[in-house]
């Protein structure tokens, strides 16, 4: 394992007596060498559980898309939530209709806290103008900031990691990733790699139908017996998608900037949301996932400080003695992570071997994810084409 890929990441497991660092310095003596060598080989072992599992889910958070741009405008980033409430405390209508908030939320400058507090007043004065200009223009800013993914975007971490946890063998159920994330660096990702997505819109559709995933891709070839298609993943977006739009009660793709977006926007109104369609399916197929006797989550990027997703989470914990985790995030050994973490940790302490924590990010465990299987034969034909498209012949 190369020293730069490794040094500085930690790694909490059952049985190696509290976090361990994955490389060794180069003048740390053979103890700490051959500790850190049994950390990282125990990682790997628990990392390969995980991927093989019978059923493979991943969730994802913000942590993916930090640090990816739109490629015709590099200035276009993923935002984070300080740059959420920099952008709307700057709208003309921020001072009047925060004028009644308290000093100490707005001195906390959290952008969720905010908006949750004037969807409360407005909700009590719906005829609040001020209120109900800002809320929509907070929306407007928070769905422009996650529409930063062009066809330009470098994905390549994205891509990596759809390969190496979504080129599964048929024989195992299809890898199911959720995501929090309204961006499209999944779907675009995805459309680079050669994956069919399953997201609920059915094959290459527009509407949504939530029994589309139950659908899947076959191949069909003369004289031989129909084969499930490799390179093939679900795609469940938990809180909506910035291409999606809403016309009554049916959700479309719109194909630009949608009307009336599907979003469940940060706020404390994100439980109650999440059990409206069409995320009550999300949601559903999520719980259903982790009760599985043979499964392995990834969580990635991803604070665990949204209840309605946690408390699947923490359930699973609880009573699915087949579930195997591994949690990458670069506070995961932080004292401000959240409590689930802390339990995480208490039941490694305990000897639950089913955990591991990754102090790390997003593309710390991409590497450090086994390598992909083969690639098929077909694959391999249209990857040389490609690359004779890419060299300009």
């Amino acid at each position: 394992m190369p020293q730069e890929r490794a040094d500085g990441l930690q790694v909490l497991l059952s049985g190696t007596a509290g976090w361990k660092p994955l490389m060794a310095a180069d003048d740390a003596d053979d103890t700490v060498k051959n500790a850190a060598s049994t950390a990282a080989d125990e990682l790997q072992d628990h990392l390969g559980a995980v991927v093989n599992a019978e059923n493979l889910v991943v969730l994802s958070g913000s942590g993916t898309s930090i640090g990816v741009t739109a490629g015709a405008d590099p200035s276009k980033t993923a935002p984070s939530m300080s740059a959420l409430w920099d952008a709307v405390a700057a709208l003309d209508t921020f001072a009047p209709a925060t004028a009644g908030f308290t000093p100490s939320l707005l001195e906390t400058k959290n952008f969720e806290h905010l908006l949750s507090e004037a969807q409360a007043r407005s909700a009590l004065k719906p005829d609040e103008a001020a209120l109900a200009s800002f809320i929509d223009a907070a929306e407007r800013i928070v769905l422009e900031k996650c529409g930063f993914i062009d066809d330009d975007s470098a994905l390549p971490q994205h891509e990596t990691f759809l390969r190496k946890v979504a080129r599964r063998s048929t024989r195992l159920q299809r890898t199911q990733v959720f995501t929090t994330n309204y961006d499209l660096a999944f779907e675009t990702a995805a459309r680079r790699a050669r994956f069919n997505v399953i997201d609920g819109f059915g094959y290459g559709g527009t509407t949504f139908d939530g029994s589309s995933f139950d659908l899947d891709y076959v191949r069909r070839r003369p004289n031989e017996a129909p084969t499930l298609e490799p390179n093939v993943f679900h795609l469940l977006k938990l809180h909506g998608s910035v291409d999606w739009d809403q016309s009554s009660d049916v959700v479309r793709k719109s194909g630009g900037t949608p009307t009336t977006p599907v979003l469940i926007y940060p706020s404390a109104s994100k439980y109650q949301l999440s059990y409206q369609q069409p995320y009550l399916e999300f949601m559903s197929r999520f719980q259903i996932a982790l009760r599985q006797p043979d499964v392995g989550l990834i969580v990635v990027g991803f604070g665990f400080n949204d209840a309605h997703i946690v408390a699947p989470i923490e359930a699973a914990l609880r009573s699915n003695i087949g579930l195997r985790v591994v949690v990458a995030s670069p506070n995961v050994n932080a004292p401000s992570r959240a409590m689930t973490i802390g339990e995480m940790e208490r039941l490694i302490g305990l000897g639950d071997r089913r955990l591991a924590l990754l102090s790390g990010k997003f593309s710390d465990l991409v590497r450090l994810l086994p390598d992909v299987p083969p690639l098929e034969d077909r694959t391999v034909h249209l990857d040389r084409f490609e690359r004779r498209r890419g060299d300009g012949r």
